[in-house]
């Protein structure tokens, strides 16, 4: 039978835990020295090894070979509290039997000698969900338990305890483990289990995992069943997970700081058709911004964000920067709890419009005219390929001379000159250059240069495919390698399912239905 990794993996001894040294050396010196107390509270943040720990203490209060620091692990009192079917160690899920009538069935219970071990222990899991009257029912037997009796307690939210409950008990506070520490561990069980796992996925789960060790397993365990066998890469993580990549965040942010409420409602709109969940979208967000806070009071070592993209946000202020922040911090609580989400999320770019867009940038932009703007620049061409150079000589012209009877090129001496053409395109429109480069010269046909795009590039294809772009990536073409041509952009799912048909073909097609050509105006 399958055990998933966070219960194959649990920690069995003190040895094995990690990340809470303090509380480890603890409760050891006191199971060395005979000091244990009656009632313990561990409380800190899910799937950081509270209840683990909880079994390993009980473990080596019971042991055949105890008390003792090192528990067997062998004999049949450690087996059975492994497995949690021991009579003396019984654990409780607080949520469930939080009435006062379970609390009494307890009491009554506590009167019993243990009947193996030396002690009764009862552990408590999600304590904080008892009710008011179950806990006044458990406070006489919490101050003056029987002498075989230990009580463990095991919350997430220790403030909801009522005083006179945390009084009684010697409390824990358990921290969220280091990045560093998860990743070990997953590098650890990722060797074991023979699987092959990139760096970047390991991060991105340690980020996802918000310093839970079991949440972080059982993503992995997701991951093992979804990506192909035995190897793990970071699309499988994001795509899982539904992550929104860096680029479409600072994308978003900077139409927000440009004031470009269309495009930031556009983009958020297709993210999510792509299947992107609004919380970690909004989740990416504050992250970022809460970088560009860090970066503005000079800690640079700790956030390493591209340059182009800081030059943005260079002339906000720190206070505009933490208002974003707090702003996004709050909705972040109310997509939780509301239904309308993307209206949620529309509303919050707006308002964050309205503290990070500049005066000097103009007014906020709800029109189509600024479509073309993103993270890559801000910069419209005043003139075309053509325009730029009438008048002068430059190396182009004397190509287009030299080729001015050539009407044929093939693919690889397009893709040859590629960084040529892209550097040209640059030099007049950045945004082009930028989404352009995402795609592949794959094919020259028929004097039609066909571009194919990644799926997850939908943006960048739709870009290059406007009129207006279309002409200038041309006419850099014509100046590059002196042939007209023309571009035509596809998915890589598309030149796959279907080819590019031969001039011939279409002659007899038209033949065949007797039909004709139309020409469509873009």
């Amino acid at each position: 039978m399958y055990l998933v990794l966070a219960r194959k993996y649990r920690p069995q001894n003190f040895e094995e835990v990690i990340g809470q040294s303090h509380i480890v050396q603890t409760l050891k010196k006191a199971i060395n020295e005979g000091k244990t107390a009656h009632v313990y509270l561990f409380s800190g943040p899910r799937g950081i090894g509270k209840t683990s720990m909880a079994r390993i203490f009980a473990k080596g209060l019971n042991c055949e070979k105890g008390p003792t620091i090192s528990p067997c692990n062998k004999c049949e009192l450690c087996k059975e509290i492994s497995a949690g079917s021991s009579i003396d160690v019984l654990e409780i899920d607080g949520a469930s039997n939080r009435g006062i009538e379970e609390i009494r069935a307890l009491r009554e219970n506590v009167n019993l000698m243990p009947s193996k071990g030396r002690y009764k222990i009862y552990i408590i899991d999600e304590v904080h969900m008892l009710t008011t009257d179950a806990f006044n029912a458990l406070l006489k037997t919490l101050e003056e338990p029987p002498e075989y009796v230990k009580f463990i307690f095991a919350t997430t939210s220790p403030e909801k305890l009522p005083s006179t409950i945390l009084s009684r008990c010697q409390r824990f506070e358990f921290k969220p483990l280091t990045p560093s520490e998860i990743k070990m561990q997953i590098e650890k069980i990722a060797k074991k289990e023979k699987i092959e796992i990139e760096e970047k996925a390991i991060e991105k789960i340690i980020e996802f995992s918000s310093g839970s060790m079991r949440d972080s397993l059982s993503i992995l365990d997701q991951l093992i069943v979804y990506g192909e066998e035995n190897k793990i890469r970071l699309s499988d993580v994001q795509t899982l997970l539904g992550l929104v990549e860096e680029k479409s965040i600072e994308q978003l942010l900077i139409y927000i700081k440009k004031g470009n409420v269309k495009n930031s409602v556009s983009l958020l709109h297709q993210l999510l058709k792509e299947g992107k969940d609004p919380g970690i979208l909004l989740d990416g967000i504050i992250k970022k911004i809460r970088n560009i806070g860090f970066l503005k009071i000079g800690e640079k070592d700790f956030y390493q964000e591209d340059k182009e993209f800081l030059s943005y946000f260079e002339n906000i202020s720190l206070e505009k920067i933490l208002e974003a922040l707090t702003l996004a911090i709050e909705y972040k609580e109310k997509i939780r709890i509301e239904s309308l989400q993307i209206v949620i999320l529309e509303v919050l770019f707006l308002k964050l419009s309205k503290i990070l867009h500049t005066e000097e940038q103009g007014k906020i932009s709800f029109s189509e005219n600024r479509v073309e703007q993103d993270i890559f620049t801000s910069i419209e061409p005043t003139t075309s390929p053509t325009e730029l150079n009438r008048g002068t000589t430059t190396e182009f012209e004397t190509k287009e001379e030299i080729r001015e009877e050539k009407t044929e090129l093939t693919i690889e001496e397009i893709e040859k000159n590629r960084d040529k053409i892209l550097s040209e395109i640059k030099k007049l429109k950045p945004t082009i250059e930028a989404c352009l480069r995402e795609g592949k010269f794959a094919k020259f046909q028929d004097n039609t240069l066909f571009i194919l795009f990644p799926q997850k590039f939908p943006y960048h294809k739709s870009m290059v495919e406007k009129p207006q772009n279309k002409k200038i990536i041309e006419e850099t073409i014509l100046k590059v390698l002196g042939i007209n041509c023309k571009i035509s952009c596809m998915f890589n799912q598309e030149i796959q399912e279907s080819s590019v048909l031969e001039e011939k073909e279409i002659k007899e097609i038209i033949k065949l239905f007797d039909g004709e050509v139309l020409k469509v105006e873009e």
